[in-house]
């Protein structure tokens, strides 16, 4: 099964599926949001430097893999790629057992879902992150823009571009 936009309300600014564009992480003393080429040439040169394993690196680079999904029932949904080696049956019996919600196109989610919403013409999410200021009780919402290229800034550590 394939992501449909249509299906979710292509016209709405928010709707759709999400490839991770940029995530904030440092690359060459300088921390930002970087493309998984910035990422992934750092991590080779730290690799061939033997500052960092091959393993490790690859984990880094794995969150580029995953997708974050803004359903037009005001849900938000992350995939992850499934790991290599699990089979099928694996696949079956994890989501069986409720250990997964479902998987498509080589993903997997947990079911762990948040919510979004439009106020105003505004954009929101539920962070589910509690807050607290000056000992007052803050808001998890956060809002949801765009920058300056069109990317989603979610969850402030990364940048998301709708495919």
């Amino acid at each position: 099964m394939s992501f449909d936009l249509k299906a979710n309300g292509e016209n709405d600014p928010v709707v759709g599926v999400y490839e991770i564009a940029e995530t904030m992480t440092e690359v060459g003393g300088e921390f930002g949001f970087f493309t998984r080429e910035r990422v992934a040439a750092e991590l080779e040169e730290r690799v061939a430097a033997g500052e960092a394993d091959a393993d490790g690196a690859a984990e880094e680079l794995a969150v580029f893999d995953g997708r974050v999904e803004f359903t037009a029932d005001g849900r938000v949904v992350e995939w992850m790629k499934i790991p290599a080696g699990v089979s099928e049956e694996e696949i079956k019996e994890a989501v069986e057992a409720g250990e997964i919600a479902g998987c498509r196109d080589g993903l997997l989610t947990t079911g762990e879902t948040k919510e979004w919403k439009t106020v105003e013409g505004r954009y929101y999410y539920n962070s589910g992150g509690e807050r607290e200021l000056f000992g007052e009780e803050q808001s998890p919402w956060d809002e949801l823009t765009f920058d300056e290229n069109g990317l989603l800034i979610f969850g402030g550590v990364m940048k998301l571009r709708r495919i």
